[in-house]
């Protein structure tokens, strides 16, 4: 009732509040529509894992053995790298976190933040996998953190 009472007098409000609500259910609607993945996917594959679970730490130099030719784009699947920064930048907005070196798989992160990680830095990435092509890998969402003994790598 109270709700009523302040939407009345402040249509805009009503407005708002509607779409809200509609952002809420697209939101789970997409969310439940991904699929998961078998877990004969992540035999072989202890970098990758079900979205939100932590997988193991690849390192740079096993990390091409371990990676999908592709990905259902129904689901989401998160991957795990420990390597040696070697790109840090933001834009403002997003901090772009990158790790491993050629003639290697590159993998950046999007991310929100990157603490107090800088150049040369070892560090731990975990995201939603997304090859981009056979030596380029994005994670994003991502987390990048600093890297410490019990993130041993693969």
């Amino acid at each position: 009732m109270e709700i009523s009472r302040l939407t009345r007098s402040r249509p805009i409000l009503r407005y708002v509040l509607a779409g809200t609500c509609l952002g809420l259910v697209l939101a789970a609607e997409q969310a439940a529509a991904q699929s998961l993945l078998p877990d004969s996917f992540f035999v072989d594959r202890p970098a990758f894992s079900h979205p939100e679970q932590p997988g193991k730490p690849a390192s740079c130099e096993s990390i091409a053995a371990q990676l999908p030719d592709s990905v259902p784009r129904d689901s989401r699947v998160d991957m795990a790298i420990a390597g040696t920064v070697s790109l840090i930048r933001t834009d403002g907005a997003l901090w772009y976190v990158a790790v491993c070196a050629a003639p290697g798989v590159r993998v950046l992160c999007v991310t929100y933040g990157a603490g107090d990680l800088k150049l040369g830095d070892k560090a731990v990435l975990r995201g939603g996998y997304n090859r981009q092509d056979s030596r380029h890998v994005l994670l994003d969402p991502c987390l990048a953190s600093p890297w410490n003994e019990g993130d041993a790598a693969e």
